[in-house]
């Protein structure tokens, strides 16, 4: 009982003002590479030459894996989560099962948002769309743009997110046994970074920062909440790309 208690009692490393002038400070980061994705189709779209978009596509690479180890690094360097779960077939059938359930509450919101306001997709979603439908063409331009914003959006957006919002801001910034406050804190600032423009949108990625915090919280993994947050931006990716090239 009283190694358990003491478990609970675990405090961030580190200086903790510090610790929220670094989340600030990556939060800064977190979004660069989805915008050097936008950088890229803008340059096809404005005829930029070919060498120029693979220019921009090698500097964004070389850019996105510099800040994926840096997020990486500093989790590691700060984390208070020591153990190492590994995936079994029971976590993954848990992740599906959250993931389903994530995607219903999407539609239940979707639904409300259309009711209320006449509009049935987020300004985020607007803005991503409104990117793809620019490269309306597959020339090789177009699909190094169109790759590299796949990419981004379905794995690197997730890692870097899951990353920063439910395992940076709770290990650097609350204690091991907060639950409450940083679930609603980290969600809240999550809803706040994908351009809402209505309260119902933005209590709709509240609630989905929430869902990834509950999904990491179960085991203490990141890996689960990047799995079910990477499968529903895979399924607004391909539909996306069915609204583009249909």
């Amino acid at each position: 009982m009283g190694i358990m208690n003491h478990s609970n009692s675990v405090k961030p490393k580190g200086n903790r003002i510090i610790n929220i002038l670094i989340f600030i400070g990556l939060m800064f980061l977190v979004s660069s590479p989805t915008m050097i994705a936008g950088s890229i189709i803008y340059s096809v779209v404005n005829h930029a030459s070919l060498w120029i978009v693979i220019g921009i596509t090698v500097l964004g690479i070389i850019w996105t894996i510099f800040i994926m180890w840096l997020f990486r690094w500093y989790y590691h360097k700060k984390s208070y989560e020591t153990l190492q779960h590994r995936f079994r077939l029971k976590d993954i059938l848990i992740n599906i099962l959250w993931f389903i359930a994530l995607r219903i509450t999407i539609g239940v919101f979707t639904l409300i948002m259309q009711s209320v306001f006449g509009d049935n997709i987020s300004e985020n979603d607007k803005i991503l769309l409104n990117q793809m439908e620019q490269l309306n063409d597959l020339s090789v331009g177009s699909v190094i743009g169109l790759l590299f914003f796949l990419i981004v959006i379905i794995f690197v957006a997730p890692f870097l997110e899951e990353l920063l919002f439910r395992g940076i801001f709770k290990e650097t910034i609350f204690k091991k046994s907060a639950f409450l406050l940083p679930l609603i804190i980290s969600s809240a600032i999550f809803s706040s970074l994908h351009g809402s423009t209505n309260w119902i949108s933005f209590l709709m990625y509240m609630t989905l920062g929430m869902f990834f915090y509950l999904v990491y919280n179960r085991r203490k993994n990141l890996k689960d909440s990047m799995m079910v947050h990477m499968l529903n931006n895979a399924m607004a990716g391909i539909a996306m790309l069915v609204m583009v090239f249909t």
